[in-house]
């Protein structure tokens, strides 16, 4: 699968394979910056507005707001990455025959990097924010698991882009800068999925029992119109 993404689509990790993806900005900016570590950021800020709406404030969150987020996702995407395709590689990033290589503009960089430490920054509050709720979906630490991750993820990330210009001439800088994307985002899935997953393999009943009482607990199940099953 790797071999199939081609040179660049690897992060330079294999070697010598330029397909029809063979595009520094499509993987530099679209698929990494984007697609990739803004798209982490925006999904982990909704979920945790969702969170905050609906356990802190005690609102609805309705499909009118999912489908709202989704278009302010692409709205933005589109603002920032259209106009910046269109510019000339010499003031974004290109690639050099000679040595087989991305070399990212630094401006292109900073602006990049600029939209997802926003994000990032973002998502951040809304953690703090919701710090304290205690409910039956309570993911605190689990947040604080995805946050220190990928708050070095993309610490890094920014590291190596500017103190590295060529970055991708290096091994070892191409090596570890996959080995924390591929952390962040495979460790924060398995993060918040591998306790309900877990029990509801090997603990079922039990922790179906547990999760109703605590659901009745929080008091929202009148609110959505859920009627749950006694546990008794």
């Amino acid at each position: 699968m790797l071999w199939c993404l081609g040179t660049i689509g690897t992060n330079f990790n294999v070697d010598g394979y330029f397909n029809f993806t063979s595009s520094c900005l499509l993987f530099g900016l679209w698929f990494r910056i984007l697609v990739g570590m803004f798209m982490f950021a925006f999904v982990h800020i909704f979920r945790l507005y969702v969170y905050i709406r609906i356990f802190k404030r005690r609102q609805k969150v309705t499909y009118v707001q999912y489908v709202a987020a989704a278009v302010l996702y692409a709205v933005i995407i589109a603002a920032y990455g259209i106009p910046v395709t269109l510019m000339h590689n010499k003031l974004t990033v290109k690639f050099v025959p000679e040595f087989q290589t991305c070399v990212y503009g630094r401006l292109f960089s900073e602006m990049s990097f600029g939209i997802v430490w926003a994000a990032w920054a973002a998502f951040l509050v809304l953690a703090y924010m919701a710090r304290n709720i205690n409910t039956s979906f309570k993911e605190y630490k689990e947040m604080l698991i995805i946050v220190v991750l990928t708050s070095i993820s993309i610490a890094y990330q920014t590291v190596v882009h500017h103190v590295v210009r060529e970055y991708t001439a290096y091994r070892w800088a191409r090596i570890t800068s996959t080995f924390f994307e591929y952390l962040a985002s495979q460790t924060s899935l398995i993060t918040l999925l591998w306790v309900p997953v877990y029990n509801c393999i090997f603990h079922r009943r039990e922790f179906r029992r547990k999760f109703f009482d605590k659901m009745k607990a929080d008091g929202m199940a009148a609110r959505y119109g859920m009627t749950l099953p006694t546990t008794s």
